[in-house]
């Protein structure tokens, strides 16, 4: 075998007698081999099968059950085998020693993970579902194959122990042992089964005996750990009444365990588990599984003895602390940045002293120990302590726009800072070169989520968009030059407030999850407004050209925003507290796409400043601004109205395939052609979906319906 755990097996020599012809053993399994056999000849057809591949995930052969009637069990393995100049045969006999392991494919790809090892490869498959956070592996042949198997592929890995509850098992386990440690494993540790147990329980019985998760990861971290050299027995020096002595494994778990005494242990609705840390005069919250609390750990453990904690031990704690603050710990919701608690918004300022702004109806001030939790991802960066007694005009110089955009700016930055918020509008900033555009956003941005990551570039997926929702309040994207359609789709969940569901890394069935909505800035030259479902959630604001006469040095510039910004996130403090103050007065005569943002502006646009109405002029006439552009940029939408006016004004109905027949025949071969254009049927009933509300705007109404016998589009001009 190579000496390469990870990588594929080659030929090896086989172990058999000595004939003419040596029979060699082919691993892995190459394209062109034969096909392995369905059945036994004696035995019949197997009722499980257990495959073994390499690192790279070859085939190198397998295991499989069979039951007799009577219900005896027997395994036979299924091995490729090669005789002189013959041709590759199948045999039911086993790997040559040293033999692989079962899962040399996921310990490849899992490199970072603890190792679980079982009896057995129906309970390493059951123990991958108890353990998701483990690799669980094991050795063929049974509790009497271990010493023929090859186990270099732990070198320096975390292993954890489960062999069955039995002599056998105990055999098993001992044997093992000593392989592991001259296989250079770096820590050790072996399960002790439940008093309570069965004869013969594994992780099989486990499984279908019901145990969660959570109770196997305390069964783990209870596993005794096993020195990393056998005890040497010094007879002459043996004392009778000496206490047995202990490694040093247990004894870290229980100092990190001791450590851990001063937490408040809790979990959020998620399922994510996190800690409450007095640290001086404060109090910090974080996720159990962040590096940060990790670094905390090791640091008091480090106070306590001098020493540092051994990897397997920190992980074993952090893995009884999880259980603890999921199955004992109160249920709160975290929040990053803004939140509402006790009748209060409040504002994280990020600062090393954990502090926040309290704002009421009666005004704001600086607390020390807000009732919200507030999360400190790594990349935040702290806001200012802000001034009290200014106005949001301290602003204005330093916002190259008109004066409806910058209401609607200001607009974007309450509601950002709006803890009770459950959506949020986009703030879709464009302009000429020239215009400012990427340091407008940043600016923007260090008055609500001041990030060491200002801006960044547009997500690859959405798995990438759910980690950064995970990671900020508020999301900035920097320099975007075209919309793709999953992204648009994932903005606007994201401004209204949606669920993002995905797959954990490294797991089978495990979910990650991201419930909520998020702040979302973005800018670049063309119009980012073009779908209309974007266009409805968003604030276009277009920036103007900063000439060479009016333009400051960037220093200079930012020098005198250090000056200004306290003050102006002062005045959005005393909008708010207006806000509280209003909003439950405030009625709309009208309930536009995003009514909890206009109603919120209803309720603080006496505390900027404002005259009744200049928010709603300025909101009207930037969504009919950006309903026009989105309509312009839709083909679809632009054909039927023009095929409409010219062709059917007084309606048309039909099925969908006569539609794009219609539409083909009035549109240009340019636009026909293009990648905007619908080529096929089912196609054209999705932009016709999508036009639909852009076309209302234009007086044209589609409706869609199914009859007995097709299902049709009506179309029809109303005035």
């Amino acid at each position: 075998m190579s000496n390469d755990p990870f990588a594929p097996i080659g030929k090896g020599n086989g172990s058999g007698r000595n004939r003419k012809q040596a029979k060699i053993c082919i691993m892995p399994v190459p394209d062109d081999a034969p096909e392995p056999p369905k059945r036994h000849p004696k035995l019949g057809t197997p009722s499980a099968t257990w495959d073994y591949r390499d690192g790279d995930g070859g085939l190198l052969g397998s295991v499989f059950r069979f039951e007799a009637k009577d219900g005896a069990k027997s395994f036979r393995p299924l091995v490729l085998f090669k005789t002189g100049s013959a041709k590759p045969q199948w045999r039911w006999e086993s790997w040559p020693a040293p033999r692989p392991l079962y899962g040399l494919d996921k310990l490849a790809q899992r490199p970072e993970a603890p190792v679980l090892i079982c009896e057995g490869e129906k309970a390493a498959d059951a123990a991958a579902r108890l353990a998701p956070d483990h690799v669980a592996i094991t050795s063929p042949g049974g509790s009497k194959g271990a010493a023929k198997a090859d186990w270099s592929a732990l070198k320096d890995r975390d292993v954890v122990l489960w062999p069955d509850a039995d002599e056998p098992g105990s055999a098993y386990a001992k044997t093992v042992c000593g392989l592991l440690r001259d296989a250079g494993v770096g820590s050790l540790s072996v399960i002790s089964p439940p008093d309570t147990v069965s004869q013969g329980w594994d992780a099989a019985d486990a499984l279908t005996e019901g145990w969660t998760p959570e109770q196997i990861a305390n069964l783990v971290a209870n596993a005794q750990s096993v020195p990393s050299q056998p005890e040497q027995s010094q007879p002459e020096q043996h004392q009778p009444n000496a206490k047995p002595s202990t490694s040093k494994q247990p004894r870290q778990r229980d100092a990190l365990l001791a450590a851990a005494d001063c937490l408040e242990l809790w979990h959020s609705p998620e399922k994510r588990a996190y800690a409450s840390i007095p640290v001086g005069t404060h109090i910090e919250h974080w996720p159990l599984e962040s590096a940060a609390f990790k670094r905390w750990l090791a640091g008091r453990f480090y106070e306590e003895t001098g020493g540092a904690p051994a990897t397997q031990q920190l992980c074993d704690t952090l893995r009884v602390l999880d259980v603890k603050a999921i199955n004992e710990g109160p249920c709160h919701r975290p929040e990053l940045r803004t939140g509402f608690s006790d009748d209060a918004l409040w504002i994280d300022l990020g600062d090393a002293s954990w502090r926040a702004v309290k704002i009421t109806k009666d005004g704001w001030s600086i607390v020390s120990f807000p009732t919200v939790k507030f999360l400190r991802p790594e990349i935040m960066a702290p806001l200012p302590e802000p001034e009290p007694g200014y106005m949001i005009e301290e602003l204005r110089s330093f916002m190259n726009v008109d004066d409806d955009d910058f209401i609607l700016v200001t607009g974007w930055l309450v509601a950002a800072l709006w803890g009770k918020a459950t959506s949020f509008p986009v703030l879709a900033l464009g302009g000429e070169q020239g215009s400012g555009k990427s340091t407008v956003s940043r600016l923007i941005r260090t008055l609500v989520d001041p990030c060491i990551v200002e801006t960044a570039a547009p997500p690859r997926d959405e798995r990438d968009l759910i980690v950064a929702a995970g990671s900020s309040h508020v999301l900035a994207f920097d320099n975007v030059s075209r919309i793709e359609n999953w992204f648009s789709d994932a903005v606007c969940r994201l401004a209204t407030g949606a669920g993002f569901l995905t797959r954990k890394l490294h797991t089978d069935n495990d979910a990650s999850w991201f419930q909520g909505s998020r702040p979302v800035i973005m800018n670049g030259i063309p119009s980012l407004t073009d779908r209309a479902d974007l266009a409805e959630r968003s604030l276009t604001v277009r920036l103007k050209r900063i000439d060479e006469d009016t333009r400051r040095p960037e220093d200079d510039w930012w020098a005198e925003w250090e000056t200004i910004q306290p003050r102006v996130l002062g005045a959005l403090c005393d909008a708010l507290s207006g806000a509280l103050r209003h909003y439950d007065a405030i009625k709309l005569s009208r309930m536009p796409r995003m009514a909890a943002f206009a109603k919120l502006m209803a309720a603080a646009g006496p505390s900027l400043g404002w005259e009744p109405g200049d928010f709603d002029r300025a909101y009207a006439s930037n969504r009919a601004y950006t309903s026009d552009s989105a309509f312009e940029a839709d083909p679809v939408a632009v054909a039927v109205r023009d095929w409409m006016v010219k062709h059917h004004i007084g309606g048309w109905e039909g099925t969908a395939t006569d539609l794009l027949a219609e539409l083909n025949t009035f549109v240009s071969e340019d636009i026909r052609h293009s990648r905007f254009w619908p080529a096929k049927v089912n196609a054209l009933g999705n932009a016709i979906d999508r036009a639909a509300p852009l076309l209302r705007q234009k007086h044209i109404h589609v409706l869609k319906r199914n009859t007995s016998t097709a299902r049709l589009i009506s179309i029809a001009v109303v005035e």
